[in-house]
């Protein structure tokens, strides 16, 4: 299956893959033939891409780091938590709340060599909630990565998906607004930092990450100035999968970025905000170009990204589609980057890639 946004759809694609609420209800089923209507309903709960079947280009599975059931159940456990949470001012210490982090964990060690693909369709309004999980995932697997414990890779999950617990106590007109905030708006968001080491006091560990995760090295950040190791490993691990996500996720003031632009920032600003030894663990977990994204190549082909091999995030496997002067090779080559001397020289546009895709 390939993701295509929103604006290129058309009636008769078939989803790929089914959209949930962050309550678990299914908003559009796998095997669903697209009609003007459902392209309509998409585009006014401000989704912003579907992934749709592409038989004749065979591309592989599209693998996540758990399962469609277990992401699903965790965003539903997540969002009642934060609805609580939010309504009383705490996060009262539960036994379901250790099973839901000790069982991601469990899940990830079983699936460690798989890359994030970015799988995930999300709802704006369901924002807080699929962003705590996917910080959560994106941190745990940078503490895998890192040979964590099984101890503290919970500890570290744990304070990752609460990370931003404090924003349940903001009004929505500010977390919704579209436009800039103002300096006085902006200094209530700031403020989620401290209202969520306040609601975690019964979680000493998760209380300082909720603190620190706007922290810079470098001091920049908020909302203490902290340098160096005065921010601790785990909320550097977490402000960096929190700064990778928000940047990859559609908000209503602006469009996400691409992987590979949200990689290349990281990688840019890796030894300035944070240790570069944490940045370069993360990014080893994430694809730049997931599968089904149309790229060029340094010799000037044009290939459609299969699958990226773990600890090579840069290097996916490739099927060259196009020669170099746009022609369609008939019978398409397979090339694993990282056993060649070729890189990918940039990503084709979406708008490109489907009227070249029409040829195929």
């Amino acid at each position: 299956m390939r993701r295509v946004e929103i604006d290129h759809l058309t009636p008769g694609m078939v989803v790929g893959r089914s959209i949930y609420s962050s309550q678990g209800h299914v908003l559009l089923k796998e095997q669903c033939v697209l009609t003007p209507h459902y392209i309509e309903r998409l585009k006014s709960l401000s989704i912003p891409c579907l992934y749709v079947q592409e038989d004749k280009l065979r591309l592989p599975p599209l693998r996540d780091v758990i399962s469609e059931d277990i992401r699903i159940n965790t965003m539903v456990r997540v969002r009642s938590l934060l609805d609580e949470a939010g309504s009383a001012g705490v996060v009262l210490k539960t036994n379901k709340l250790f099973q839901l982090v000790t069982g991601l964990v469990e899940e990830l060690l079983q699936n460690r060599n798989t890359v994030v693909n970015f799988a995930d369709i999300r709802l704006e309004d369901d924002y807080l909630f699929s962003h705590s999980v996917n910080v959560c995932l994106l941190a745990l697997l940078t503490g895998i990565s890192l040979s964590y414990s099984k101890g503290r890779l919970c500890n570290l999950g744990l304070g990752a998906m609460l990370h931003d617990v404090g924003k349940t106590q903001l009004p929505r007109r500010i977390l919704d607004k579209p436009d800039s905030l103002t300096p006085e708006e902006y200094e209530l968001v700031k403020a989620h930092s401290a209202h969520g080491y306040k609601m975690l006091i019964n979680f000493p560990f998760a209380r300082d990450m909720a603190y620190q995760h706007h922290e810079r090295l470098d001091g920049s950040g908020y909302p203490r100035s902290l340098k160096g190791k005065e921010v601790s490993e785990e909320s550097q691990i977490t402000a960096i999968a929190d700064v990778f996500d928000a940047l990859i996720s559609n908000r209503q003031y602006r469009a996400g970025f691409p992987p590979h632009e949200a990689y290349e920032f990281l990688a840019a600003i890796g030894n300035v905000h944070f240790d570069i030894a944490l940045v370069r663990a993360f990014l080893s977990n994430v694809a730049a170009y997931p599968t089904g994204v149309m790229v060029e190549l340094s010799d000037g082909r044009i290939a459609l990204a299969l699958e990226t091999p773990h600890g090579q995030p840069l290097l996916p496997r490739v099927r060259c589609l196009f020669d170099q002067e746009l022609r369609y090779i008939a019978v398409p080559l397979e090339l694993c980057l990282g056993e060649t001397a070729l890189h990918v020289r940039k990503v084709i546009p979406p708008d490109v890639a489907n009227r070249l895709l029409s040829q195929v």
